[in-house]
């Protein structure tokens, strides 16, 4: 049984359908101005259109992920899974999923879709035809928020939630293109393009330093924009984004002039932490 989970959770991609939920939660209480179980329904919705869109993505890309040391461990390469069991997996994730976000209202039904759509449709095909897909690839980072706005009953034209979908947009890139940077080489032998085809590893790391940048200063605007509201919470952002700033430049420049893969690693999570840390404060900021 536990095996059994372990490998649907693999598959669902469970350890990213999780972030991608509590951003879904976050837009829903930011609307909402409160904690509330509905708010945690309508991120579980989300997290099952997640999993079954991660689960389609990887049936997509069975036979790319056999070459792959990092995926190669999947169900479906492993043939734990087969194509049958993948289809029901799947199956099962999109209609639980629809089925919670229904008993909101149909712009939650949509915006869910539309991120399968968009995520499997439209990024998985250009991912093997361009080394750009990133950026149409990054729109699928800012939906679950807006799914969330919506569950909640947040009007699609109001500023806050452009603010917030722009700011999940702008760390989809550095995310990317840091794992493009570890993984170049495993992604080329499946026939995927990669940055580094087209620029020079310094080359993409500097550009990186200004997504990271560009992030960290929108998450300055938080509270100017009332999306943050709280003094503490406002100055813990603020702190925040300043350190990450100064860090970031200097771990740039140091990555490279050591080129230590470390320090990319050191990126990639202290990043990642950041946008956890964004996104609990918005959770605290309602408390």
């Amino acid at each position: 049984m536990k095996k059994a989970f372990k490998n649907i959770a693999i598959f669902g991609k469970f350890s990213i359908s999780l972030p991608i939920a509590l951003s879904c939660f976050i837009a829903f209480v930011l609307f909402n101005e409160q904690l509330s179980w509905e708010g945690v329904l309508a991120a579980t919705g989300i997290f099952f259109m997640s999993a079954g869109a991660s689960a389609l993505n990887q049936f997509q890309e069975q036979n790319r992920d056999k070459l792959m040391r990092r995926t190669q461990d999947r169900p479906l390469p492993r043939g734990i899974f087969s194509k049958k069991k993948a289809l029901l997996t799947i199956s099962c994730f999109c209609i639980t999923g629809t089925t919670i976000l229904s008993t909101f209202n149909l712009s939650a039904v949509i915006w869910g879709w539309a991120g399968i759509i968009w995520y499997n449709l439209i990024y998985t095909p250009l991912k093997t035809k361009t080394a750009f897909s990133v950026f149409p690839g990054a729109v699928v980072g800012a939906i679950p928020p807006i799914a969330g706005w919506c569950a909640a009953g947040g009007s699609i034209v109001d500023f806050r939630i452009h603010f917030i979908a722009f700011f999940f947009f702008l760390g989809q890139m550095p995310h990317f293109w840091l794992l493009v940077l570890k993984y170049k080489n495993q992604y080329k032998n499946a026939g995927f393009p990669v940055i580094t085809d087209h620029l020079s590893n310094s080359q993409v790391v500097r550009i990186n330093l200004i997504w990271f940048i560009a992030t960290f200063i929108s998450a300055l605007f938080l509270p100017i924009l009332d999306i943050i509201t709280k003094e503490a919470t406002s100055w813990i952002a603020f702190l925040a984004s300043i350190i990450m700033i100064i860090w970031v430049v200097k771990s740039t420049m140091e990555t490279i002039q050591a080129r230590s893969p470390q320090l990319l690693r050191k990126q990639f999570i202290y990043f990642n932490s950041f946008y956890l840390l964004i996104m609990l404060l918005v959770i605290a900021d309602k408390i």
